[in-house]
């Protein structure tokens, strides 16, 4: 499992973002599923960045990744809602940061 932090680019906190592989035992797995959890201490000064992420914690169809070149593709049932490239999270037009915090977990 993979663990993050997610913040804008501003730096104000919006929650965080659990990934687990479908093959665990393998080193790299490339596909898998994921979940979304808003957890604020403050609200923060983007509420557009706030809005996109709402949805992603109450939806229906499970929350899916696969690995696509040299980014992490995101999908709510068959459809494409994001990716993940390098540092960055853009989901809604909305590009946001993303903390690795597996290693302290």
């Amino acid at each position: 499992m993979n663990y993050f932090s997610i913040h804008t680019q501003t730096g104000d906190h919006l929650g965080f973002l659990v990934m687990a592989g479908d093959e665990e035992w393998q080193d790299q797995p490339q596909s898998g599923s994921f979940v979304v959890k808003l957890q604020r201490e403050q609200p923060s000064s983007d509420r557009a960045a706030e809005a996109v992420l709402e949805p992603l914690q109450s939806v229906e169809a499970p929350l899916s990744w696969r690995i696509v070149k040299d980014r992490v593709e995101l999908f709510d049932g068959e459809y494409n809602i994001g990716s993940i490239r390098n540092e960055y999270l853009t989901v809604g037009g909305q590009v946001l940061v993303l903390n690795d915090l597996t290693g302290t977990m």
